[in-house]
C-alpha cells in the first residue's frame, strides 16, 4: 500500500531499505555485544567485593552503657543510626574516602567528647534521643545501651551481642536483606557484603 501525501511523496520506503536498516541494527549490536560482554566478565572475575548491610532494631545489651557493645561495625561504607533511650556511640574515622562527610550527631539531649582506640582519634556521643551518622569513608563504630537503631551498608563486619538476662526483647538484627533474627546472647561476627 503506498500513503501520498497532498504533494504527492510516499510516506512509506520500499522493502528493501528496511532490510538495509536491519541488517545495519544488527551489526551494530553484534560489535556491541563483541565488546562488552569480554568486559562484563572480566569484572566479574576482578574479585571486586559486592555490598552489603545489617539492619538492627531496638537493641539493648546488659550493663547499659557500661556493658557490652551491642553492635559493633567496622565498615566501608556508611552507618546510620539513632538512640531512642539511653546509649553511648564511638566513632572512630580509619580512613578517608574522595567526597566524605564528618562524623555527625543531632538531638537535644547529645554530649560530645574525644575518645582513642589503639591510637585512632574519635568521636564518642552520648545521651538519649538522639541521631548519628558516619559516611563515605572506612569506619569502626562501637554502640552501648538500649534503644539502639542502626543501618550500615558497605563491605566489613559486624559483631552483635544482645541481653542474656531478657533474651526475648533485646533486639532483632536482618544481613543483606534476610529475615529479622533476635540479638544473640554471646557475641557473634558476620560479614557485611560478599567478597
Amino acid at each position: 500500500m503506498d500513503i501520498r501525501s497532498p504533494t504527492r511523496r510516499t510516506f512509506l520506503r520500499p522493502p528493501e531499505y528496511a532490510d538495509r536498516a536491519m541488517r545495519r541494527i544488527l551489526l551494530i549490536c553484534a560489535t556491541g555485544a563483541a565488546f562488552v560482554l569480554p568486559a562484563a566478565a572480566a569484572h566479574a572475575r576482578s574479585g571486586r567485593a559486592t555490598p552489603g548491610f545489617v539492619v538492627v532494631r531496638k537493641a539493648a545489651s546488659d550493663g547499659g552503657v557500661t556493658g557490652n557493645p551491642v553492635v559493633t561495625v567496622v565498615v566501608k561504607g556508611f552507618v546510620l543510626g539513632r538512640i531512642s533511650q539511653e546509649g553511648r556511640v564511638q566513632i572512630y574515622h580509619l580512613a578517608s574516602a574522595p567526597n566524605s562527610l564528618t562524623v555527625q550527631a543531632a538531638g537535644p539531649y547529645v554530649s560530645r567528647r574525644n575518645v582513642t582506640w589503639h591510637g585512632v582519634p574519635g568521636t564518642e556521643f552520648s545521651g538519649s534521643g538522639y541521631r548519628f551518622r558516619a559516611v563515605g569513608g572506612i569506619y569502626r563504630v562501637v554502640i552501648y545501651g538500649s534503644g539502639v537503631y542502626v543501618y550500615a551498608g558497605g563491605n566489613g563486619r559486624v559483631t552483635l551481642q544482645g541481653s542474656a538476662a531478657y533474651p526475648k526483647s533485646d533486639g532483632e538484627y536482618a544481613l543483606d536483606g534476610g529475615p529479622f533474627r533476635s540479638l544473640p546472647s554471646a557475641a557473634i561476627t558476620r560479614s557485611i557484603g560478599a567478597g
